[in-house]
């Protein structure tokens, strides 16, 4: 096991807070060899502005009419946790910043072509930005409906099985939403048994798996890859089945599935207002159905409790994910919800007598409580049949009680469920965050007090991290069974909600020092932390670009959101020249120089990263000549585009020991220790997956170990009226014996109701 942090990954080895260590050449502006030169340029006053959020800053109104017109309401309110709302503060720093200086084409980009971001101006005369002007995202674009549409219509099944592993393999361990062994069983009867014809819902269901599926295989450039549009032709095919006629309908737990998934493909596809809309559906139909509190009820079996929780989790991280990209509130409160964490096993092992005890522990904790999962099994040798001996470094044989989870965890066996643990805990961690900094509460504490929830939260997520499993340690350098993937959502996420907490004291210097010494040393340490936080998420990517390499191994939904944080992080830096890291100078730099790169090789699938990477680059060439960075050889979209070598990791070792070898000097400068889990050294990639689906015949895997009959196994698992060729029951049943038979169990039978 690798040595782990005793205060946070950047502290590690270290044994105190350290600043980057790195030499920076005398010309570099902010700094000298004999005395630090003043942050700003001779001959102009120093600045005088405060931070975006900052110890003073307002954050309980709006000024701006959000009704005005279609592109407002398209684009919405957008809180201080936006990175949209960051992009506003640094459209009107970079103003300000360069307002004393004559404009020029390195000003406006008219040398490549490439329109910069100006000052919008406002009707009542003000020079804030307005919020559309700093969007990114697409909606603000229609989402065409196909017509005319054979919703029954379904692809190939060849085509389907692909479209499923995509959605399988990408989406599912991040986003547990469906009861994965039914659905299959389900999925493989309605194409073996032409006559079966669903309901409206589980084919709508079915068709948002393939949309997101069909998205997947655009953006990764798979060959197997059919139409431009297959996946608005599928989601359309969802959107009249069981969205459409839906709003004045009881909520029920498919239409929750229904929602959910439509959500997450509205995210993929750039329309986070709309996602954001209708995850609040889901989150309200989840409410409804109670699925936000622990169920102790006796006609509910343990399993299908434990399938509800993981329906919970999934509405719930996802609910949050769009809350902190929108800056909206959260219709969730923790405190409301006792909801227990999905116990580390995947459905394949719900059957399992110590995996049947520890579901059915009624004293499992929550998000806040991830220490009281495990009381049924009071030593770890109780669960050492499902450890891998080769990984467990003897504790699955020690006699010694095991009194927390957390340890327990720490050694155990990857998989999906134990991913989805660690990420619905650091995402409630995320939520706290944003609660409570950029919540307009926040106003009204004290700024003493603000500094005593930053020091709380820091110590939070170090600890999260400091208790991750090993297999999952992103900071490692020792070679891991966890998919890379996995391990890449996490340090995302973790790196993300780092940024999140320090980002309030990314400020000027002065607009602090008025506050006293001790305010002013809290924020800038701080804020040289959030800098170093987005340095260390890019760290995590190879310095070749590769946007369908980062797809696959990252979560490709919403990885555009986390690098905006970065890049947006470092320009804000660079906007008040490197004060914070000034001897940094030359890495923050080439650390934004490499989001904008990635951004523009991401440009070549999706719309919304190329309005990111337009809107960046004009921040980043106005800059240049003001704080000194060399962006003469800086390429283009078009140019880093057409460098792009899909696939070159996998396919090529001496392509691979090239990438591997610069993103590890980069982060020898960056005198990090993250590693990259994209680097083939770390962990394999793509990462072994228990589910992946190549087989001509994928549902193989669920038969493992199962004794099946020689009859027709599928004939009770998905029943339907011979007379009517009508499928009688639905995805969750509503029976009392609902998911006790969520296709865990074989030999079961199914008994579903309309």
């Amino acid at each position: 096991m690798s040595a782990r942090p005793s205060q946070s990954p950047q502290s590690a080895k270290r044994g105190q807070e350290m600043p980057l260590e790195l030499n920076v050449p005398s010309d570099m502006p902010g700094t000298s060899t004999g005395e630090q030169k003043p942050p700003w340029n001779s001959g102009s006053d120093p600045p005088s502005r405060q931070s975006s959020v900052g110890p003073n800053e307002i954050i309980d109104h709006t000024k701006e009419d959000f009704n005005r017109d279609e592109t407002a309401r398209a684009t919405g309110y957008m809180g201080r946790s936006s990175v949209i709302a960051w992009l506003q503060t640094l459209s009107k720093e970079v103003n300000q910043e360069c307002e004393s200086w004559p404009r020029n084409s390195s000003d406006t980009g008219e040398d490549n072509g490439v329109p910069s971001p100006s000052l919008t101006p406002r009707p009542d005369g003000q020079s804030d930005p307005l919020v559309a002007s700093s969007n990114f995202y697409l909606d603000d674009l229609d989402l065409p409906a196909i017509e005319p549409l054979d919703a029954s219509d379904v692809p190939s099944r060849d085509t389907a099985n692909k479209l499923l592993n995509a959605y399988l393999h990408s989406v599912h361990p991040s986003f547990p939403i469906i009861g994965i062994s039914t659905f299959l069983s389900q999925f493989q009867v309605f194409f073996n048994q032409p006559p079966v014809k669903p309901g409206k819902k589980w084919l709508a269901i079915l068709n948002l798996i393939f949309a997101i599926g069909a998205k997947y295989a655009h953006i990764t450039n798979a060959e197997w890859k059919c139409g431009e549009d297959d996946d608005l032709l599928y989601f359309s095919k969802a959107r009249s089945l069981s969205l459409e006629d839906e709003l004045l309908h009881y909520p029920d737990l498919q239409q929750l599935q229904v929602e959910g998934l439509a959500s997450l493909y509205l995210l993929a596809s750039g329309h986070i207002n709309r996602a954001w809309k209708l995850s609040g559906s889901a989150m309200r139909g989840a409410f409804a159905l109670g699925l936000h509190l622990r169920n102790v009820g006796i006609c509910t079996s343990d399993t299908s409790k434990e399938i509800r929780y993981r329906v919970w989790w999934s509405l719930y991280t996802l609910d949050h994910l769009l809350s902190a990209m929108t800056g909206r509130p959260s219709c969730i409160v923790d405190n409301s919800c006792t909801t227990p964490l999905p116990v580390p096993f995947d459905e394949c092992d719900f059957q399992k007598e110590e995996v049947v005890r520890m579901i059915g522990d009624t004293t499992r904790g929550n998000s806040s409580q991830l220490d009281r999962i495990p009381p049924v099994c009071p030593s770890a040798s109780d669960l050492s049949a499902t450890l891998d001996p080769e990984t467990t470094h003897g504790t699955a044989n020690t006699k010694t009680p095991v009194s927390s989870m957390v340890e327990y965890l720490k050694n155990f066996r990857p998989c999906m469920s134990l991913y989805f643990l660690q990420l619905s805990t650091l995402t409630s961690i995320n939520k706290r965050m944003t609660a409570k900094l950029y919540g307009p509460e926040a106003m009204h504490s004290p700024w003493p007090s603000k500094e005593f929830t930053i020091q709380s939260l820091m110590l939070e997520i170090d600890s999260w991290f400091m208790n991750l499993p090993s297999a999952y340690d992103f900071t490692s350098t020792q070679t891991s069974q966890c998919p890379a993937s996995q391990r890449m959502s996490l340090a995302l996420l973790f790196y993300s909600t780092k940024i999140g907490i320090t980002r309030p004291c990314l400020c000027r210097l002065d607009s602090t020092r008025s506050q006293g010494e001790k305010t002013f040393d809290f924020c800038t340490k701080t804020a040289a932390e959030c800098v170093e936080s987005a340095c260390h998420m890019l760290t995590l990517l190879p310095e070749s670009p590769d946007a369908t390499l980062l797809y696959k191994v990252s979560p490709w939904w919403c990885i555009l959101h986390y690098l905006m944080q970065a890049a947006t992080v470092l320009l804000l830096e660079l906007t008040f020249r490197a004060q914070h890291v000034p001897d940094k100078a030359s890495i923050v730099s080439k650390a934004a120089k490499k989001a904008l790169e990635w951004l523009s090789a991401m440009s070549t699938f999706d719309v919304a990263s190329e309005r990111a990477w337009r809107l960046c680059d004009g921040f980043l060439r106005r800059l240049a000549p003001h704080v000194g960075v060399d962006i003469e050889d800086f390429p283009t979209a078009g140019d880093i585009a057409g460098d792009a070598t899909p696939d070159a990791q996998f396919d090529d070792p001496e392509d691979t020991a090239a990438v591997r070898t610069s993103a590890d000097n980069l982060a020898t400068e960056l005198d990090a220790i993250a590693c990259s889990p994209m680097n083939e050294s770390n962990s394999p990639l793509p990462g072994p997956i228990q589910f992946e689906l190549d087989s001509s015949d994928p549902f193989d895997f669920l038969k493992t170990d199962k004794s099946v009959s020689g009859r027709n196994t599928f004939d009770d698992l998905f029943p339907y009226d011979a007379d009517t060729g009508q499928i009688t029951g639905s995805f969750f049943p509503p029976g009392n014996n609902i998911d006790f038979d969520l296709g865990c169990f074989w030999g079961d039978p199914i008994f579903w109701k309309e």
